[in-house]
């Protein structure tokens, strides 16, 4: 596979359609299920994931270990998640930093349903959800990617968890 992806990468380092096609076609189903969790709706995903494969395309070249190669595209469509959400976000939440943890119970739930209350979350609160719950991001990390506080990031993960738990309770 790694040869594969190899002869993949020359091929789009050199603006070979074909070697571009097979790429696409290699990862978009992960870029997609990666932009519907940050996403507010299908076609805002399929819009993320188009504009992640165009940084992909861009950054090909700096790719240096064929065997990173998924790791590698899944990074860049995640920093093009958190690149949109920034732009949307307009408002900062003014925070409590007294804020406790909540459990949101997701099993007896399906995975769309999850995806599609996600997906009404406000771009803040979605983004502090999936970079701690879904990625497994450290509050630390997950404050400096969001260019915010750890305590605001907290409060904003709480107050997601809040919602989900309203919303999926509420079907």
């Amino acid at each position: 596979m790694v040869a594969d992806y190899a002869h993949i990468i020359e091929g789009c380092r050199r603006h070979d359609r074909k070697a571009q096609r097979a790429l696409y076609d290699t990862f978009a189903p992960m870029a997609m299920g990666l932009c519907m969790r940050y996403a507010s709706d299908r076609d805002a995903a399929q819009d993320l994931m188009q504009d992640g494969f165009v940084r992909v395309f861009e950054n090909i070249g700096r790719l240096r270990d064929p065997e990173r190669l998924g790791a590698w595209i899944y990074r860049l469509m995640l920093n093009e998640c958190l690149r949109q959400l920034r732009r949307q976000q307009r408002t900062r939440y003014v925070v409590d930093n007294q804020v406790e943890g909540v459990q949101l119970p997701l099993d007896p739930f399906g995975t769309e349903e999850v995806v599609a209350a996600l997906q009404r979350l406000a771009p803040a609160q979605r983004m502090a959800f999936n970079l701690i719950e879904v990625e497994g991001y450290t509050y630390e990390e997950a404050a400096e990617m969001m260019k915010s506080s750890e305590v605001n990031v907290r409060a904003l993960l709480s107050r997601a968890k809040s919602c989900l738990r309203e919303m999926l309770t509420k079907r």
